[in-house]
């Protein structure tokens, strides 16, 4: 038997759903502008296991509106700094993509980490894929 009662918890079920439904989202996804925060600044890690060569990408700018970051990536093997403009895609894990010389590389940020791919071939001709995980550096 429908009584207003139940009617009336009914509706309030339904509110309470929905509201979970568009405001749980909301509070997990970060704004573009907070991204940008988050991965503005200098990274740091170590490649490994093969080589152990450390590289430092440091992030200068991110135009999210053409979808693109101004960086400068330096890695221990070269010694050498590379200016970069890399591919800025938004999102709950915000990436960076990039090539350089003869390697591809990806970085997407995970939980406060910059994880790194790295595909490319190497002087023999071999293709090598290797993984990064680069901390931020602090603020001085």
């Amino acid at each position: 038997m429908v009584t207003g009662k139940n009617t009336a918890l009914a509706f309030i079920a339904i509110l309470v759903t929905a509201g979970l439904l568009v405001f749980v989202p909301q509070v997990e996804a970060q704004t573009i502008d907070e991204q940008k925060q988050a991965l503005i600044g200098e990274w740091n890690g170590t490649w490994p296991p093969f080589h152990l060569s450390s590289s430092t990408l440091i992030i200068h700018e991110i135009d999210a509106a053409n979808g693109k970051a101004r960086c400068t990536y330096w890695y221990s093997g070269r010694n050498k700094w590379y200016p970069v403009l890399a591919n800025f895609t938004p999102g709950p894990n915000p990436k960076l993509e990039f090539k350089m010389e003869m390697t591809d590389h990806e970085f997407v940020l995970k939980n406060k980490i910059l994880e790194g791919t790295s595909r490319g071939i190497t002087a023999a001709g071999k293709t090598v894929d290797t993984t990064i995980k680069m901390e931020k550096k602090p603020k001085e």
